[in-house]
């Protein structure tokens, strides 16, 4: 298992968010594409003190990186470039090494349990629903309370496509799409009704996103019913809707 010591390294920048295949084909990367990312936040004490685990100073994909184990090896590594943030001059000889050195990794040799786990972030709370709904009925019930949404800028760049919201009624479910994004699309979006042996889908392969705080409205007719949305194939959300008669006292 390998680990990050820090979110927001440059692999997580090229990746994070739907990108539309216009976006993919200028990237640097055009080959990583993570359209829903969730954090994992374990106890760095717990799982540092393991006699299995060992750390980078630097990503390991990168060719000089070095493997170590002991306190003072972790105590001597270069904490001011694994933890800087903003931008650098990679000319310089004392900022060159910057980017991998975001990269550092801690490193699990056999099996992680999640009895370390703190907190698990999703970007919105439409994939907080989503991630709480795809779990099985047991993994609901034993990690609902560490699942969390989290708008820190710590945590995720939010440069890309992403859904920020979804209200669900029997009528009509209510889309709202991240304000900012770099990658507008053109998508193809695909909404997935599902309820009983009913299957309805609304598809729009010119799907664009406009500036600012963009909603799309979603036709339903059903008081029970779950709703997929898909850009270019990936699952951006699903969540079941179940309408609820007031109960008379």
């Amino acid at each position: 298992m390998r680990l990050y010591f820090r979110p927001k390294t440059p692999t997580q920048f090229y990746a994070e968010g739907v990108k539309s295949s216009n976006t993919l084909s200028i990237s640097r990367f055009p080959d990583a594409h993570c359209p829903v990312p969730v954090f994992f936040l374990f106890d760095s004490a717990e799982i540092l003190s393991r006699e299995d685990s060992w750390f980078s100073d630097r990503g390991l994909a990168s060719r000089n990186h070095e493997i170590m184990s002991t306190a003072q090896e972790l105590a001597n590594l270069d904490w001011r470039k694994i933890y800087h943030t903003g931008p650098y001059d990679p000319s310089k000889f004392e900022e060159a090494d910057i980017a991998s050195r975001r990269m550092a990794e801690v490193i699990v040799y056999s099996r992680l349990e999640l009895a370390s786990l703190k907190w698990i972030y999703c970007r919105s709370e439409a994939e907080k629903d989503t991630l709480l709904y795809l779990l099985t009925e047991d993994d609901r019930h034993q990690y609902e309370r560490k699942i969390v949404a989290t708008t820190r800028s710590g945590l995720f760049y939010r440069e890309h496509t992403f859904l920020e919201s979804v209200r669900m009624d029997s009528d009509a479910a209510h889309l709202s799409f991240s304000p900012d994004t770099q990658s507008p699309g053109p998508f193809n979006l695909q909404a997935i009704i599902r309820s009983g042996q009913n299957i309805h889908q609304n598809e729009n392969s010119e799907f664009l996103l406009q500036k600012g705080r963009y909603r799309w409205k979603v036709d339903v007719g059903f008081d029970d019913y779950e709703l997929e949305i898909r850009l270019d194939g990936n699952t951006i959300y699903r969540n079941r809707h179940i309408e609820v008669d007031d109960i008379p006292f």
